[in-house]
């Protein structure tokens, strides 16, 4: 990553990987953090190059994720935080009562209920990836007593879920929709889509490439703030995992990206995503069989 760049620099991001290793076999979190949490972090190395982007190395896929989510939060755990607060349906309660419809509609489509069910029917993998996610998290405000969260003081596994579930559901299919809450309570249909949100991708076969090579080109059309941010990163794990790419803040591994083998990206269409139907009971005397 910085063979191109001067030798000093080099030096320099070489002096900042060693800082960040050491930070993990520093001394003891203040706060209690658990032996498993302690162990993972001692077997996770984050190097960051030269252009800050952190390259996470440990024997595990799950002790990536915790040192990912952990390197999001030094980067920017004002939006990890503010994400997970929007994804766990508690906007109003940090932002006041002008955010209480988004709440709404966050229970609306029971994410928090679907979470904690898909938790605890996860296979054990999964759930070891999203309880690394949650002790990197955790992790983070234990060895950083001076950053104040605004509402979350502790994250769990679900929250992990919940997250996803919010930037699938609230984000992308509701907003692309332009729905509201009332809209869903009254069954409204044909609403308006916002024209202004999309992407592109684009794949090239190797016989129309001059290299030779397949290509795949990613260009996600997302702001710049808000829980829409990406996070780069690299993830290279003992277990098999050489991923570099994008995340959404709070993401535990990249989304778009790729690895030894292949490219990934996902973008978006106008496909019939959702339908509502609106109930008639035509019995006067049975009004709601």
């Amino acid at each position: 990553m910085t063979s191109h760049r001067s030798w000093l620099k080099a030096r320099r991001a070489g002096f900042a990987a060693l800082l960040c290793a050491l930070a993990f076999v520093a001394a003891p979190a203040q706060h209690k953090t658990g032996l498993a949490a302690e162990k993972m972090a001692r077997a996770v190395t984050i190097y960051r190059d030269a252009y800050g982007v952190p390259h996470v190395y440990g024997p595990t896929d799950a002790s990536c994720v915790f040192g990912y989510l952990y390197a999001q939060c030094e980067d920017n755990f004002q939006q990890v935080e503010d994400s997970y607060i929007r994804a766990l349906g508690r906007v109003a309660e940090a932002y006041g009562e002008k955010e209480l419809p988004h709440d709404l509609m966050n229970r609306a489509l029971e994410i928090s209920r679907l979470s904690r069910e898909e938790y605890q029917a996860a296979s054990p993998k999964m759930r070891a990836l999203w309880d690394a996610a949650a002790a990197g998290m955790n992790y983070f405000l234990a060895r950083n007593p001076t950053v104040k969260p605004r509402l979350l003081t502790r994250f769990e596994p679900w929250h992990i879920i919940a997250h996803n579930r919010f930037i699938h559901y609230q984000l992308f299919i509701i907003r692309r929709m332009n729905l509201k809450f009332d809209d869903v309570r009254i069954a409204a249909l044909d609403a308006p889509s916002d024209e202004q949100f999309g992407s592109n991708a684009w794949a090239i076969r190797p016989a129309n490439s001059a290299s030779g090579r397949a290509m795949l080109f990613l260009n996600p059309h997302l702001p710049f703030f808000g829980p829409f941010q990406w996070h780069e990163g690299h993830l290279r794990s003992g277990e098999g995992w050489n991923l570099s790419g994008a995340a959404m803040v709070g993401q535990p591994f990249p989304v778009i990206g790729h690895n030894n083998h292949l490219g990934w990206t996902h973008t978006v269409n106008s496909p019939d995503v959702a339908d509502l139907y609106q109930e008639t009971f035509d019995d006067p005397n049975q009004p709601l069989k």
